[in-house]
């Protein structure tokens, strides 16, 4: 026969899968395949219908032996697991809901759980290709009411106050070498020399990390009496990311931001426009420990923050 030929064919330890119909003899179930009568194993739980479709594993265990197992029932399509009553009817001694489907065929069934009445949504489980219904469909409650609106994000405000710790000129071959050195900062050329000088402020400010600067205050310290001191002037500021001196000069990174400063000017605090286009870039560099740097003509000199403490002091607001 066509399914003796299969098992002859198939290796050892493999598995053909065939389809086939449930069959009850009065006694014993047995998986017809092809019209052969297959003692088989029953996936569990499984309940049969007579005739109805089943899915069957065959496997080969070599030495002509070989075993059956249903796997499963099928239908062409899937049975629904809802539907709606549209019928209650007296049959004797029971009594058959007829009911449409949610697939839109309309089906009868005399298992039931609870009382029904046309009309009413239910929910469907089936067994054996029979339905049973097993509950009404509640109304849906209304949607809960939407929640208010959370509440708008607490923005956190501060200042970070940043006081030098060093401040120092560079030039003539190293830092500290100018004019007798004690941390005075100069810039500009003079003599066939080129200056520059340095504020330094340390490791990077904890408080600082993560929050977006908002404004930048500097408090230049007191011009000293160099150069054309009894003439106004514009310096040229810019943001370094040295925490301290370096080897070499420092690397300005951002900027010029430049002032205006006066005759002889004392100290004073200067802000650095948000709007300026170097304003992200000085912001950044100062929250991540970096300082200011003067650059550039004309030669001019300031107090050291040895003389003043709070020679080149920074002020940064910052929200979250």
């Amino acid at each position: 026969m066509g399914l003796d030929h299969t098992l002859a064919a198939m290796p050892s330890g493999g598995i053909t899968r065939k389809y086939g119909k449930a069959y009850w003899d009065g006694s014993r179930w047995w998986a017809d395949v092809g019209g052969n009568l297959l003692d088989a194993r029953w996936a569990d739980p499984i309940q049969p219908l007579q005739g109805g479709n089943i899915v069957v594993d065959i496997t080969t265990e070599g030495r002509g032996l070989s075993s059956a197992f249903v796997v499963a029932g099928f239908t062409d399509q899937p049975r629904p697991s809802t539907g709606t009553a549209s019928a209650v009817i007296p049959a004797g001694l029971a009594t058959l809901i007829v009911f449409v489907g949610e697939d839109g065929v309309t089906y009868e069934t005399d298992r039931f759980i609870g009382s029904y009445s046309p009309g009413d949504p239910i929910y469907l489980t089936w067994d054996a290709g029979k339905p049973t219904v097993i509950g009404k469909i509640q109304a849906l409650a209304p949607p809960p009411p939407a929640p208010p609106p959370p509440p708008p994000p607490v923005v956190s405000t501060g200042t970070e106050v940043l006081t030098a710790t060093a401040s120092d000129t560079f030039g003539v071959g190293g830092w500290g070498r100018w004019a007798g050195g004690g941390e005075k900062v100069y810039s500009g050329s003079y003599g066939g020399y080129t200056l520059t000088g340095s504020f330094f402020y340390g490791a990077p400010r904890p408080a600082l990390q993560g929050k977006t600067i908002t404004a930048i205050r500097f408090r230049i310290p007191q011009r000293l009496t160099v150069g054309s001191y009894n003439s106004a002037a514009m310096v040229h500021l810019y943001a370094h990311p040295s925490q301290a001196r370096p080897g070499g000069d420092v690397a300005r990174v951002a900027g010029p931001f430049d002032i205006s400063v006066t005759a002889g000017q004392g100290p004073s605090w200067v802000n650095v426009s948000s709007a300026h286009p170097a304003f992200a870039g000085i912001a950044s560099t100062l929250a991540n420990g970096g300082g200011i740097s003067f650059a550039g003509d004309p030669y001019t000199g300031w107090t050291s923050r040895l003389t003043d403490p709070l020679a080149g002091q920074i002020e940064l607001d910052w929200s979250a």
